[in-house]
């Protein structure tokens, strides 16, 4: 499952990076990023001020995951430890932030794609790309179930 976690993170982390260099490409000079239910645009950015954001936003969650996985390393653990010093908590532990990495990779990247499809084109409905906000969230909270899981399982 690990190597398929840091795949997955490798995954996400190029396809944010592609979705940021394609809506880049495509916008105005002006980002319009708040929209109201009808589709109409009610705050806008500079494109600059955009792209160094999402970069901005991009490095701090994965320096905090990257942070937090470094600290679970340092801990000593045995198999017969109890809590966090118990080795195969602290692997899945280790495991759980790398892929929560990954899926807030992928909750960024579908938020550039849905400004990117909002700002190119006025053809496209609020409602019908509505999706891919809520798939990121989706996403999160079926990734804390997981985590919920893992802290339930039993060790000896």
């Amino acid at each position: 499952m690990d190597k398929f976690i840091g795949f997955f993170r490798s995954v996400t982390i190029l396809l944010f990076t592609g979705a940021l260099i394609w809506s880049y490409a495509f916008m105005a000079s002006q980002v319009s990023y708040r929209f109201d239910p009808a589709g109409d645009v009610l705050g806008t950015a500079n494109k600059d001020t955009y792209f160094f954001g999402a970069i901005a936003i991009f490095l701090l969650a994965n320096v905090v995951c990257y942070y937090f996985t470094k600290v679970l390393q340092k801990i000593n653990t045995t198999e017969d430890g109890v809590g966090i010093r118990n080795q195969y908590l602290k692997k899945d532990l280790i495991t759980w932030i790398k892929g929560f990495a990954g899926v807030l990779n992928l909750f960024f990247s579908l938020i550039l794609v849905f400004l990117g499809l909002m700002n190119m084109s006025s053809d496209y409905n609020i409602k019908t790309l509505g999706f891919y906000v809520y798939l990121g969230p989706v996403l999160i909270l079926v990734w804390f179930f997981y985590l919920a899981v893992i802290l339930g399982k039993r060790r000896n």
